[in-house]
């Protein structure tokens, strides 16, 4: 049984079809964030979403990963896990330094791991307690899957206590951050404080946010910008009248992995 973020009681978010399927044909992406675990599998080709899923942190065990791959009888063809680590910061590939002591003042400790994203060539400093080598940064992978800003653009990922804000133009991101946001009025001072910073218009500028209750979000910050929308779930998986159901657009991030 798995616990999903829009009901409050546990239920199997499965299409039929996942008993037919093959494993070596399918993908499970899985994505751990300070909420808990979420988790989605669908066809590598085809994009139908056959699973879908979230374990609340509290019912976490030590290795989240290891506990979730060990509920499968069989491993899927592709597995994609990705970590949201809250003392990170990120910095362009050509200001990267070997030595790591200078991130001690901005995160608390100096950083245990560099990522890197050769696409973007910038580079995430953050501080892992020693996580897996195979996990991949939650900042790069959803950065390195947005789409090219043709204007400016900011991305909002909701969690229950913070947000994850990504913020880009035609000449790239210009800021990347998670910060505490736990209320509507609090995504909206977030949303105006990053748009003043980088002078951007309100009238232009598009805003997409998803994750946990983004409908209310959205409806309670559109009045102050013109363009607020949703994350388009179909562009990542193709869905079933099976999930019809399932508010798939609170699992944003984990559709984007």
């Amino acid at each position: 049984m798995v616990t999903t973020k829009t009901l409050s009681v546990k239920q199997n978010n499965i299409d039929p079809a996942f008993e037919t399927a093959k494993a070596e044909e399918c993908t499970l992406s899985i994505l751990y964030q300070q909420d808990g675990l979420s988790f989605l599998v669908k066809n590598t080709k085809s994009k139908q979403l056959y699973m879908i899923g979230f374990v609340p942190a509290g019912e976490l065990e030590e290795d989240p990963f290891k506990e979730l791959l060990a509920s499968f009888s069989e491993q899927p063809g592709t597995v994609i896990k990705a970590q949201e680590f809250g003392q990170s910061v990120l910095l362009p590939k050509a200001l990267g330094t070997k030595d790591k002591k200078w991130t001690k003042v901005l995160l608390g400790s100096e950083a245990d791991r560099v990522f890197f994203s050769e696409s973007l060539a910038v580079e995430v400093y953050a501080l892992t307690h020693k996580a897996s080598k195979e996990l991949k940064h939650n900042w790069l992978i959803q950065m390195e899957r947005l789409p090219k800003a043709s204007s400016p653009r900011l991305w909002v990922n909701l969690e229950s206590t913070t947000a994850t804000y990504f913020a880009a133009d035609t000449k790239g991101y210009q800021l990347v951050n998670t910060l505490p946001t736990s209320s509507n009025e609090e995504l909206l001072y977030h949303l105006g404080n990053i748009s003043e910073q980088l002078g951007w218009d309100r009238e232009t500028l598009l805003v997409e946010v998803c994750g946990l209750n983004h409908q209310k979000a959205i409806a309670f910050v559109k009045p102050y910008f013109k363009a607020v929308k949703s994350i388009k779930a179909n562009k990542y998986v193709k869905l079933s009248s099976a999930l019809n159901k399932v508010d798939i657009e609170s699992y944003g991030p984990l559709l984007r992995l």
